[in-house]
Parts: C-alpha cells; sequence; structure tokens
C-alpha cells in the first residue's frame, strides 16, 4: 500500500487521485488554522470540540468536484453532526445534518449565496492536475 507524503512537494509526480486526497487534506488543515485553537466550534451543534472531533462537512456532496473545496460549502462540523445526524430523516430534507447545514448555510451567507451555491453544485467540472495543484497551493500556503 502506497503511503502518501501530505507535504509533498514534488506535485506534479503524483497522480490526480493523490492530488484529491492532499487537497481534502490540505482543506481540512486550512480550516482549522482560521480558528487556531486547542478546541473548534462546530456550527451546526453550537459547541466546541476537539480536532479528532471535527470533520470537514460539504452541503453539496463532496463528489461534485465543482464544490468539493467551495469555502461557503465547505465547514467544520462535529463528527456526530456529520455521521450520526445524517442519517436522521427529516422531511423536506436529506437528513437531520443537512436541514441544520442548510439553515447555517443561509443564515451565514444569505439565500441569494445559499441559492449560488445550489447552482454551482449542478455544474459539472473535471479537475485538470494543474486544477489539484493550484487548490493545494492556495490552502497549503495560505
Amino acid at each position: 500500500m502506497k503511503i502518501l507524503n501530505y507535504n509533498e512537494l514534488s506535485l506534479e509526480s503524483l497522480s490526480n487521485s493523490d492530488l484529491k486526497k492532499l487537497g481534502d487534506y490540505w482543506l481540512r488543515q486550512f480550516l482549522l488554522s482560521k480558528q487556531q485553537s486547542t478546541y473548534y466550534f462546530c456550527p451546526l451543534k453550537r459547541k466546541s470540540y476537539s480536532a479528532d472531533n471535527m470533520h470537514v462537512a460539504h452541503f453539496i456532496d463532496r463528489g461534485v468536484l465543482n464544490t468539493r473545496f467551495d469555502l461557503i460549502n465547505c465547514h467544520l462540523v462535529s463528527a456526530n453532526s456529520n455521521t450520526y445526524d445524517a442519517q436522521i430523516q427529516v422531511d423536506g430534507f436529506k437528513s437531520k445534518h443537512h436541514k441544520e447545514y442548510e439553515e447555517f448555510l443561509i443564515a451565514e451567507y444569505g439565500i441569494k449565496e445559499f441559492e449560488k451555491l445550489k447552482l454551482r453544485g449542478k455544474e459539472l467540472k473535471m479537475f485538470t492536475q494543474k486544477d489539484y495543484i493550484e487548490i493545494i497551493k492556495k490552502f497549503r500556503d495560505a
């Protein structure tokens, strides 16, 4: 099994699959660095948790590349919300987690930005090696 070096400087030699993993890693590090704390605030639970109990949540599924690294789409939330609450059904929503996430996004960014995010989530985009490298550098070098 190949072990990925998250501090790899020679990004051009990596596959798109490995670059995507590095992009995910550096997005998480970027989000953690924005709070600079031992504990991180979950806007959905309105409580603080240690870093190992925080996930990067994506309102638009992370399989949608166009919004996978979008800072309106991605936030640190508690692991409990991102896993357990995502399994609780709520009428009119994908889950309890998605209902709370939608409410947070609208309160944080406004309905217009939320609607724009949903539109971006419907756009198809293929990432090139150059795209992934730009994303990694954006978050790693911030």
